[in-house]
């Protein structure tokens, strides 16, 4: 029987118009951590050490209120949080979406939503936390409510402005009854991997619910309302409407690391697949190299993305009106998806659904993005490719196989052209893939100053020199973007490992995060498209041409965003070593067999 940790939840509703009624006080005796607010812009913030406070929680119907009341130097101030009461039972409608390392995700269709439930090692009884170094006991592993919100801020508040807000979506925190969360744990069993069941669901009664980014985003209210009295309804079924849109497919990449570290010749991602062969986990080393896709290099670029249609792994999966229908795990036949999204008469050339696919997934990644203030998007990006690729090009990236994997990677500074004019291009500045790539390369770092970092921090936590609180993302100093991309040096040696921790755990979020790219075709004699927003409700959606001239209305998503633990550091450590362990013993093996193989000498 699942054990009820708490009672209650808070929203985090869209940072930028909280639904607080004010400041809201934490309550320390449920959550089990330290004494903490949210602020009016939705940052959690640690009291001061002087004040005091106490708390209580009541429901209102299907609000739960939590009542605060804190005395700081003889001032006392009562604050209330109105948080919805969720149910995940009927008449909502659910289905399982998948689940990573941390949760499992449902989709609510009717909803457009996902919704991410924490999962939990039940052998360890622990799970993804930041509260290691605090206490190994607190609340027998389980992530308080806290730490969940945390989570959020520094997904929306840390990546957000690195980022931008236009590539991450808002979420929200909710409370779910607990015998909820044990039904569902058992319903979705039945659909769950082998290889994940060692982790069931946590025994927290709260949920994250995000936009589904396999869908395109929502129009505001007043267009919605517009486009509804323009549809007629059938007589014989007046729930539905007798115009049906077109499909929306939406394409997830996890593209991983996306540089050279220094002084490597070989990506994580090319490295890792020796040690997944070496364990069991596939069978065919992946032909994909991520430093191909961050080129910028249209042919590199789309010969990643050929790589990936061959062996997607868990890097590459297409979904259909929120339905996944290509993926490692869900084995239909790409080309008939493929068929049924570009709707190319021509079938004798099947190579050409695969250009059609790669080179508006290209073009999706490549493409310019605005946050809002820049009005650039309300534009149609079609303008006429500067080197089109021949059919010699296409029939050579078709046909080519990546087999000497002794080879370096090659960063995405080279130029790749041996015969001919050689093109050095580079990406978009504000295309979704330099942007991660930013990001990413704040983990560009010597590892030997990294784990000596990181090695001084764990002494000084254990013993109580420096506090964990220094490392949440909610802290007041280390936790502002100001501060963590600062490259001033200061004299205090502690802060600067803090940052230069934090800063490889931010790129360790983004090495490790999916680009959602949605896509809806749109009919070839209709006017250009006003209507269409992005979420925020400001700019006009882009609009993409296939290789044919159909158009398409797309947007892009970062997901997957959680913070890495502290201890990614080690993990990662023992991680490399044990990858260059695999590469170099397979590079050995494959030379011994070669060498058997020769002729002896005369």
């Amino acid at each position: 029987m699942i054990r009820k940790i708490c009672e209650f939840s808070l929203s985090l509703n869209d940072v930028q118009n909280p639904d607080w009624g004010a400041v809201t006080t934490m309550p320390a005796d449920l959550v089990n951590v330290r004494p903490s607010v949210l602020s009016q812009d939705g940052l959690l913030v640690t009291t001061a050490g002087n004040s005091q406070q106490q708390t209580s929680v009541t429901t209102i119907g299907a609000t739960v209120v939590v009542e605060a009341a804190t005395s700081d130097a003889g001032n006392q101030t009562t604050r209330s949080c109105h948080c919805p009461q969720w149910t995940l039972r009927r008449p909502r409608h659910w289905v399982y979406r998948g689940e990573g390392n941390a949760s499992i995700v449902l989709a609510l269709p009717q909803e457009k939503k996902i919704v991410k439930l924490a999962k939990i090692d039940y052998k360890l009884r622990r799970m993804d936390s930041d509260n290691q170094f605090v206490a190994q006991e607190v609340n027998g592993g389980i992530r308080t409510i806290a730490e969940t919100l945390e989570r959020l801020i520094f997904s929306q508040k840390i990546l957000g402005s690195l980022l931008g807000a236009g590539l991450v979506r808002p979420c929200h925190v909710f409370h779910v009854d607990l015998d909820e969360i044990e039904e569902v744990d058992h319903l979705v069993d039945v659909f769950r991997p082998a290889h994940r069941k060692h982790k069931r669901l946590a025994p927290v009664c709260h949920v994250i619910v995000c936009p589904d980014c396999t869908l395109l985003p929502r129009p505001p209210p007043l267009l919605t309302q517009s486009a509804e009295q323009s549809v007629t309804v059938s007589p014989t079924s007046p729930s539905k409407p007798t115009t049906q849109q077109p499909p929306v497919f939406c394409v997830e990449l996890k593209p991983k690391q996306g540089f050279l570290s220094m002084g490597h010749q070989h990506c994580p991602f090319c490295l890792n697949q020796f040690l997944k062969r070496k364990h069991g986990k596939i069978q065919l080393l992946s032909q994909y190299c991520p430093l191909d896709l961050f080129s910028g290099s249209r042919m590199r670029m789309l010969k990643a993305i050929i790589a990936l249609t061959r062996t997607p792994q868990n890097n590459l999966r297409i979904f259909q009106d929120g339905n996944l229908v290509f993926a490692e795990e869900c084995q239909s036949n790409l080309m008939a998806v493929l068929q049924q999204w570009f709707q190319v008469d021509d079938t004798g050339d099947r190579t050409l659904l695969l250009k059609h696919f790669c080179t508006l997934v290209m073009d999706a990644l490549t493409m310019e993005i605005c946050d809002g203030t820049d009005a650039s998007l309300d534009q149609t990006v079609d303008d006429v490719k500067e080197a089109k690729e021949s059919q010699e090009d296409w029939n050579r990236l078709i046909k080519e196989e990546r087999s000497d994997h002794s080879l370096p990677c090659l960063p995405p500074q080279a130029r790749i052209r041996k015969t001919g004019p050689t093109i050095a291009t580079s990406l978009p500045s504000r295309s979704v893939l330099c942007r991660l790539l930013r990001v990413q390369s704040l983990g560009d770092v010597d590892f030997g100053r990294l784990y000596d970092a990181y090695d001084a921090l764990v002494c000084r936590f254990r013993d109580g020199s420096v506090p964990y609180e220094t490392m949440r993302w909610t802290h007041p100093h280390t936790g502002t973007v100001d501060w963590l991309l600062s490259q001033e040096k200061t004299t205090n040696q502690t802060m600067d490992d803090v940052r230069l921790v934090q800063r490889y755990r931010i790129s360790s979020t983004t090495r490790d995060c999916s680009i959602m790219i949605a896509f809806q075709r749109l009919a070839n004699d209709s006017v250009k498209d006003t209507t269409e927003f992005s979420f925020a409700g400001s700019e006009h959606l882009p609009i993409l041409r296939d290789l044919s001239g159909q158009r398409y209305k797309c947007h892009a998503s970062v997901v997957d965003l959680d913070p890495k633990p502290v201890t990614c550091v080690e993990k990662h450590r023992r991680r490399n070593q044990a990858m260059n362990e695999a590469f170099w013993l397979s590079n050995s093996s494959s030379s011994h067999s070669l060498t058997n193989r020769l002729p002896p000498k005369v």
